[in-house]
């Protein structure tokens, strides 16, 4: 028996590192310390475990990270303010691979590996549906500009997350992924 939330901590790092396309189960079983019979037991296959650690990474990491749109004490620009600046220190933060997973990840997959881009496609498309959901009850509550549409406003920040992701991975630093965040919230349309 081995601990699965160790071995899905260290693939998630190695994964986001490499990708899932670069990453052999040889590789893993090395990262992890866990033998491959163990593995092919508790996840099939190289899908199962990259499935598993999709989740494992959902639930450490974009937990933390949409902490704030989570928060009902925030006002919807401070959610989308602590969102983006939560993205900018976690996509830089030392320790930890460049940019997001789930958008790296995704970058890295080929068609003959469609099953795995579904299920990358699920999350971020449901991350963005709970921007979208805060978004809107902002917009109920009046704190967006009448002609803002909350759908196009969550897929304009989810893209500039996108972007502070590639721009981590290429080297940017926390300071120059904050000015990109504030550069976005600077065309925030406020209510008047």
């Amino acid at each position: 028996m081995f601990d699965t939330d160790a071995a899905l901590d260290k693939a998630v790092r190695l994964f986001w590192q490499r990708g899932y396309e670069a990453t052999s189960m040889a590789d893993l079983v090395a990262e992890t310390g866990v033998a491959a019979a163990s593995l092919y037991a508790a996840f099939d296959n190289k899908a199962g475990l990259f499935a598993a650690v999709i989740e494992r990474y959902a639930a450490t990491f974009s937990v933390h990270l949409y902490a704030p749109i989570n928060d009902p004490a925030l006002s919807t620009h401070e959610a989308v303010k602590g969102l983006l600046e939560r993205a900018a220190s976690s996509f830089s933060e030392p320790g930890t691979p460049a940019g997001c997973f789930m958008y790296s990840a995704a970058a890295a997959v080929s068609p003959a590996s469609a099953a795995i881009e579904c299920l990358l496609r699920d999350k971020r498309i449901a991350a963005e549906a709970l921007l979208i959901e805060r978004l809107q009850r902002g917009a109920a509550r009046g704190e967006l500009a009448a002609n803002t549409d909350p759908a196009v406003l969550g897929k304009f920040i989810n893209t500039v997350m996108e972007g502070m992701s590639v721009q981590a991975r290429d080297g940017a630093t926390i300071n120059e992924l904050l000015s990109i965040a504030k550069m976005a919230l600077d065309r925030w349309p406020a209510a008047i």
